[in-house]
Order: structure tokens, then sequence, then C-alpha cells
């Protein structure tokens, strides 16, 4: 007989009209001690004030708790005030960020230690996933971190640190992030004939640029 012979209930994830939604379950992830990693496509301020506080009671609460977050660098995707206030909260290295510059897309959110928890779907950490687009995602627990169901989302997420960099300052100023921007968008546009890149990645561009300067992505 298995030693896994209970498994807990898996939970579906959702926006407003769900019973249970994401920024909910992202809260649940820093209510619990181990080590959380966070990989999120799209990283805005606004999404991680939503959190801010559970992650700040999180650090506070064990010097063995650790965050562990992987973020694309580029203007679009992470905003530099996340990294600045994550560095000022870290008075014990209990943060580590990396840069993952290959066009990351992927959204996951696991913690390990005694009550593992992951959560994986299509919702990045940002104030539109959590209060407007329709997201879909599934939160799981299980009772070690040992289990089938959960040993290879670990795997991965390791798999990923040890593929990215850390992120440092200057990976954080502004021109070093637009470029960034530029680089992912180049890649997407060598995938796509030449009518799509001048109908929708050039102005994709044009306007990442102008709100990055803008708006330093608020």
């Amino acid at each position: 007989m298995s030693e896994f012979q209970t498994e807990p209930a898996v939970s579906l994830l959702g926006t407003t009209d769900s019973n249970r939604r994401v920024q909910e379950a992202l809260a649940d992830l820093f209510a619990g001690d181990g080590t959380i990693y966070i990989v999120s496509g799209y990283f805005t301020y606004q999404g991680y004030l939503a959190i801010r506080d559970e992650v700040v009671s999180f650090l506070e609460r064990s010097r063995e708790n650790e965050l562990v977050a992987i973020v694309g660098p580029a203007s679009d995707q992470f905003s530099a005030r996340i990294a600045h206030d994550l560095w000022a909260l870290d008075d014990h290295d209990q943060v580590r960020l990396y840069k993952q510059p290959r066009g990351l897309h992927a959204k996951l959110y696991v913690r390990d230690g005694p009550n593992p928890l992951c959560i994986l779907g299509s919702a990045n950490i940002t104030q539109v996933a959590f209060e407007y687009n329709i997201e879909l995602g599934l939160e799981m627990t299980r009772e070690s971190c040992d289990h089938p169901d959960l040993r290879p989302f670990l795997e991965w997420v390791d798999e990923i640190v040890a593929m990215s960099e850390p992120l440092r300052r200057r990976d954080l100023f502004v021109p070093v992030q637009i470029g960034c921007s530029f680089v992912n968008w180049s890649h997407k546009a060598r995938l796509l004939p030449t009518r799509n890149v001048m109908l929708r990645v050039v102005p994709v561009v044009i306007g990442i640029v102008v709100l990055a300067t803008l708006f330093r992505l608020v």
C-alpha cells in the first residue's frame, strides 16, 4: 500500500467570480513556513502590494523562511520597485531574486517545508490578474515534498533557478530594462510573418518604451 493514502483536495482558482481567488491562495502560500518559490512572467508593483503584508509577515515570522523569485527583467514584465522593496526588507539574507530573460511566461508558486503547497495556472502577480482577467489556476496541498504529485514542480523550479542569473541593481536601470524588452520582442518577431511584425510587434514595442519612460511601470 502506498505511503500516500489520503489525497488532500485540489482547489480551482479564479478571479472575482470564483469561490477561491488567486490572491487568497497566494496569501495562504505565505501563511506557512519554508522556502517559497515565485515564478511569474509578469510581476507588477500593484500586484506585489496586494500580497506585500503577507510577504512581510512570512519573512519576519522566522529567519529560516526564504523567498526565491524568478522574474523576467524586461520593463514590461517586472517593476524595479518590487526588487528595491524586497531588498530593503531583507535584513537576514532571506530573499533571492533571479532574472530569466528567455521569454519567461510560466506561473508557478510553490512552498516546500512541513506543509507544502503548490499553485499553478494562468495568473501572473498583477492587479489585473487578481481583479479583472478571467484566470484559471490550481491549488494543491500534499503532506510531503516527496509526494509524487508535488516533487516534479519542486524539481522544475530548482532547474529554472539553476538556468537563471541573480538579479542585480544594474539590471533595474530603465535603459537596461527597456533593452530587455526590445530583445524579447525581437525574438518573437523572428517567429512571426513580416506583416504580423509590422502590424503588431512594432506598435507594441513603441508603446512599451513610451509607458516605461513615462511611468516606470508603477
